[in-house]
């Protein structure tokens, strides 16, 4: 059972994640302040409708794809890292969250959006907030099925 729980969490990772992103990103209406061309950067807003087009415009399954592979890498990093996360499954996800939140975003929202795109930094505060929503929904889940069951039983 316990490799069962393994692989489905590394497969269902991505999906966890990008239903996370709808969540916090397109549900709460966050998307629509960071799309707004009042407060968005120009070329922010350009990237996504000038030519050259994003590879997703091309191939709209790479988007779904990458998510697959990225909560596969997560799955596995968590795994590895499990029994270092302190105690108890909650508390695991957390901190696995967290980290994975720590070491990712805020190099990529001050390098990308911040850097390159002239993204306000308002918005880049908030997309950092809102990954963090990401990081730790996508960490909660794998501490779940990788510990939660399992303890819950006594194995």
């Amino acid at each position: 059972m316990k490799n069962f729980r393994g692989i489905f969490g590394i497969l269902t990772a991505g999906i966890v994640w990008y239903l996370s992103m709808m969540l916090f990103f397109v549900l709460s209406g966050a998307q629509g302040i960071l799309a707004d061309p009042e407060i968005q950067s120009r070329k922010f807003l350009d990237s996504f409708f000038q030519e050259p087009l994003p590879r997703v415009a091309g191939n709209p399954l790479i988007v779904p794809i990458g998510l697959i592979v990225i909560g596969a890498i997560a799955g596995g990093v968590f795994l590895w890292l499990n029994d270092k996360l302190g105690t108890g499954w909650f508390r695991r996800g957390i901190a696995f969250g967290l980290i994975q939140w720590a070491l990712m975003i805020p190099w990529f929202e001050f390098y990308l959006p911040f850097n390159v795109m002239l993204e306000p930094l308002a918005l880049v505060l908030l997309e950092m907030l809102l990954w963090l929503g990401v990081t730790l929904t996508v960490g909660i889940y794998l501490s779940f099925i990788f510990n939660f069951a399992s303890k819950a039983k006594g194995k």
